[in-house]
């Protein structure tokens, strides 16, 4: 057999106007061959000098220099923060007003294609915009230990991290004065062991995925309050259906918005649903499914009976299994989603209005500061 021969590497370096933003927090200009190209660390209108680098179909620019900068421009807090450095804050080189506004842009248009422009979106900002990160994964090839690198599967080394909570940041540091250790070397077909840390625990957990929790406790808590002053608004059903309920984030809020009606929690792992029951909500009854499989979800569906107010806080996926919620969805009165994906948010909003829900309600929330991520609370209403 012959051997593939490698595509041999170009590199060029020029000067490009910034004049978007990617979904991934990255920089969108046009390189002198006519080439999109995708750059981090660059904001609308600045005028960069970037190194592209072009091998077969794979293109990776790299900033080498500002021109011009823009007047949002900040200096970064963090020493870690630089192209091709630790990847874990890609907006913290432009102030708190120029991230909450750029997102606020990024609604908006999502609002246009829907044929929404009937309402204005805001955007809840952090109370805190350093120290809020409650929770975090790092990565550590036994050597080394930090975030992964801007674009790459390289470990940045990181030394602090001013986003964590104090008892993170004390975590992050404890870890580090554990280094090298040979116990947290990858293993074969491994890139690197994954060590977990929150601060309600006082130990990370090693190779061990752990319980969701919103890594933001104060934007948690106006997600909360936001749910609750929505519910108080929304017609009564004859049931209420949670999806993706999780270990019980948002079922609280629900029960007590409605004490006197049954409340059906769907998730799928058991684990979380074990946390839920913990809380012992009394009206509330769970079903282990798996809402990314047809399967499961109809035979959710044949379980329900009458109008069912549905509230759901899924994964980044969202709702993959649209063709199989149609018998769930289509008898809804209502419909509060709340989302941490807004591309998938905006899909999915076009699958509900298909069958009848309508855009009443949609806000932003800003629960990670220095990032391009965006929370989504929006309410869907039958007309």
């Amino acid at each position: 057999m012959t051997a593939r021969r490698k595509a041999p590497q170009r590199v060029d370096e020029f000067e490009l106007v910034i004049r978007d933003l990617a979904s991934d927090g990255r920089g969108v200009g046009e390189a002198p061959d006519g080439q999109v190209v995708f750059v981090g660390s660059a904001w609308v209108s600045e005028r960069v000098y970037v190194r592209r680098t072009r091998q077969g179909a794979q293109t990776s620019t790299q900033l080498i220099n500002v021109i011009d900068a823009c007047e949002e421009r900040v200096e970064p807090v963090c020493p870690h923060h630089f192209e091709n450095q630790c990847g874990g804050c890609p907006w913290m080189f432009v102030s708190y007003e120029a991230q909450l506004s750029a997102k606020a842009d990024r609604l908006r248009a999502s609002l246009e294609s829907l044929n929404a422009t009937q309402i204005v979106p805001i955007v809840h900002p952090s109370p805190r915009q350093w120290g809020y990160r409650n929770r975090a994964q790092l990565k550590t090839n036994g050597k080394a230990l930090g975030y992964l690198a801007a674009n790459s599967h390289n470990i940045a080394d990181v030394g602090v991290c001013p986003i964590l909570t104090e008892p993170n940041q004390a975590q992050l540091m404890q870890l580090r004065e554990e280094l090298p250790n040979n116990k947290w070397r990858p293993k074969a077909r491994q890139k690197w062991v994954t060590l977990d840390i929150d601060d309600q625990r006082s130990s990370a957990l090693v190779n061990q995925r752990q319980p969701f929790r919103q890594a933001n406790d104060e934007q948690n808590a106006t997600m909360s309050r936001w749910l609750g002053r929505t519910l108080e608004s929304l017609a009564s059903p004859d049931g209420l259906l949670e999806l993706f309920c999780g270990s019980g984030n948002l079922t609280s809020v629900l029960a007590g918005s409605f004490p006197d009606h049954q409340i059906t929690a769907v998730e799928g792992d058991e684990d979380a649903l074990e946390e839920l029951l913990s809380l012992e909500l009394p009206n509330v009854r769970t079903q282990r499914r798996n809402l990314f499989s047809a399967t499961d979800i109809e035979t959710l569906a044949a379980t329900l009976s009458g109008s069912q107010g549905i509230v759901l806080d899924p994964p980044r996926d969202g709702l993959k299994e649209r063709d199989a919620f149609v018998s769930v969805f289509s008898k809804s009165p209502w419909v509060v989603y709340v989302s941490c994906n807004l591309a998938t948010w905006q899909r999915d909003a076009h699958f509900l209005r298909e069958h009848g829900l309508v855009l009443t309600q949609v806000e932003g929330l800003d629960m990670f500061p220095q990032t391009p991520h965006l929370e989504v609370l929006s309410v869907f209403e039958r007309k």
